[in-house]
């Protein structure tokens, strides 16, 4: 078995890694001072925001230290983090009134190189951290390197889409599964963000607060457009659709039906397309069920409009 591949065996991100002996022998937990392990450079990619940090630090202070960060040991002995890079500043913030905190336990993983420790690194934090849309973005983006090694490796991966390849790998690391699909999407949406977008909107669409509708809506209009519509548009208090509906109202755009309604509408459009002939009695009774669920919905938005009645 390759280094690589060891490595993925026995890591696990729902607790870094877990507690068994053949963990503990291959993943050794030793005691580092923290001022001698270097942030790994590729976790510039994720924020450090000190408001975060201090509630981790006060965290550990009060819980311990519940996830052990992972180490290397680089060719010249000296340490490297690879995934636990917010802890150890939460243990720099302690050590400055605690000198309890100057060390710091780690696992340790040895015999991988930096394209390894690359891919644990941006694996770990994909699921563990809670990342912003550009910061998830950047995780998967940075596998790139490591599908290619894979396709190198493996002839038969060659027509294969990147973004499975790289589901693949989350799997691998993790044991947790995203779709290929949804790894795109991400990559397309943070991509919108980080080129199209004013600085206005940036914040907002990045932590998801406004649907990616509303980021394809924004992206069309030239930047003071967009600049113009942040200014006049207030959505403290509402909900990601209400905020949709009130983007596109500033932009010109009417409200757009819900997704479901309008498959459900291709769907039926379909099926009556397609019927040459009688209708079967159990398409009968589906399709009175419908009806009866469509009007139902219609006196209740009509009722809704006219407000509580004046008794019973």
């Amino acid at each position: 078995m390759s280094a690589h591949s060891d490595v993925a065996a026995g890591f696990s991100i729902s607790g870094l890694l877990d507690s068994s002996s053949k963990t503990r022998s291959r993943f050794p937990v030793v005691e580092i001072a923290i001022d001698l392990i270097a942030n790994h450079p590729s976790n510039t990619a994720y924020s450090m925001d000190e408001t975060g940090i201090r509630a981790l630090a006060d965290s550990i202070e009060r819980d311990g230290l519940t996830d052990l960060p992972l180490v290397r040991k680089l060719p010249d002995a000296s340490w490297q983090m690879v995934s636990g890079h917010r802890r150890k500043a939460a243990y720099e913030l302690l050590a400055e009134r605690d000198e309890r905190f100057a060390r710091m336990p780690c696992r340790v993983v040895e015999n991988i190189d930096d394209a390894q420790a690359l891919v644990l690194l941006h694996t770990a934090n994909y699921f563990v951290r809670e990342l912003s849309i550009t910061e998830r973005a950047a995780a998967t983006r940075a596998l790139g390197i490591e599908v290619e090694r894979k396709r190198r490796e493996d002839p038969n991966l060659s027509g294969r889409r990147t973004e499975d390849i790289k589901a693949d790998i989350l799997a691998e690391q993790t044991g947790r599964r995203v779709s290929g699909k949804t790894i795109k999407r991400e990559e397309a949406l943070a991509k919108k963000i980080e080129a199209e977008l004013s600085d206005e909107w940036k914040i907002a669409a990045d932590s998801g607060e406004i649907s990616a509708k509303a980021v394809s809506a924004l992206a069309a209009l030239p930047r003071d457009e967009q600049t113009r519509i942040a200014e006049g548009t207030h959505l403290e208090g509402l909900t990601k659709r209400q905020r949709t509906d009130a983007i596109q109202a500033a932009i010109g755009i009417g409200p757009q039906p819900d997704r479901r309604l309008v498959q459900s509408r291709k769907s039926l459009a379909g099926y009556a397309a397609s019927i040459d002939g009688n209708v079967g009695q159990a398409d009968l009774e589906t399709i009175g069920e419908i009806a009866r669920i469509a009007r139902a919905l219609m006196e209740r938005t009509a009722s809704d409009k006219n407000g509580p009645s004046g008794g019973l």
